[in-house]
């Protein structure tokens, strides 16, 4: 059955444009196709609307810190089976195992995996994905009026030396 999902690059990993591609590409190999994509920055407000189910559990306030604590990039995707699909190739929050991208990432970055500083969100129901995507529109729109509105600024503001956010690529897959 096709469906469409949600896929979230999480803050920290987000700002390595090598992950995001070694991401897409397992999408891609796994029969996935990107239908839209953008960086996005999370506020309170959407993350808890993102979160609602987690709201009032112990590891809520440490999830909403994160989430809000940097850009992230958002995909929405579709296929066969999507969902399953898409959750199988990102792997467990808890324990993740080899081969997945949870487990796989924080290996090859010698980091610790962590539940709620984890490499990847994906939706797991439909109802969730719709949600999701709703959220990231949204977020998307505002994201780029940002970069738009910082970029008119700069111009404006043209001083010596560079302006612009570098994105952190030492990681190494």
């Amino acid at each position: 059955m096709k469906q469409i999902s949600y896929v979230m690059v999480k803050p920290y990993f987000a700002n390595s444009k090598v992950i995001i591609d070694e991401i897409k590409r397992r999408l891609q190999l796994s029969g996935m196709k990107i239908m839209d994509e953008s960086y996005i920055r999370y506020d309170k407000k959407r993350a808890s609307m993102h979160y609602s189910e987690h709201i009032g559990k112990s590891f809520y306030p440490e999830l909403e810190d994160y989430l809000t604590s940097d850009k992230a990039y958002g995909m929405i995707v579709a296929g066969e089976n999507a969902i399953q699909v898409i959750r199988e190739l990102m792997g467990q929050t808890k324990n993740p195992k080899e081969g997945t991208v949870r487990y796989d990432i924080p290996k090859a970055l010698g980091i610790a995996m962590r539940i709620t500083e984890n490499v990847v969100h994906s939706s797991d129901s439909e109802e969730s994905a719709k949600k999701e995507i709703g959220i990231f529109l949204q977020l998307k729109k505002e994201y780029s009026n940002q970069q738009t509105n910082n970029t008119a600024k700069t111009n404006k503001t043209k001083t010596s030396g560079s302006n612009f956010n570098k994105c952190d690529d030492d990681f190494v897959l």
